[in-house]
């Protein structure tokens, strides 16, 4: 874990949080972000699941736990960071 990971991993998580608290700001100025995923009904919900992911992806970068999170996730699927 670094600073740098931490202060990138604070700001990501903030935005993430951000979405989710204040999801009709975001709606209103930026609009529906599940018209470009396809998701046309609820526009508040496309918002919140980017918050969401968000959030914890900014945990994990903050944390220095990204690596080992992708590495556990895909790590036997493509045979890469010395597992067996």
């Amino acid at each position: 874990m670094t600073f740098g990971g931490f202060i990138l991993g604070s700001i990501i998580f903030s935005i993430g949080f951000a979405a989710v608290w204040k999801t009709t700001w975001f709606l209103e100025n930026l609009g529906d972000i599940g018209t470009m995923l396809g998701v046309y009904n609820k526009p508040w919900l496309s918002w919140k699941s980017f918050g969401l992911l968000f959030m914890i992806v900014g945990f994990l970068i903050a944390f220095g736990l990204f690596g080992v999170f992708f590495n556990l996730l895909f790590g036997r699927l493509f045979n890469f960071g010395g597992l067996r």
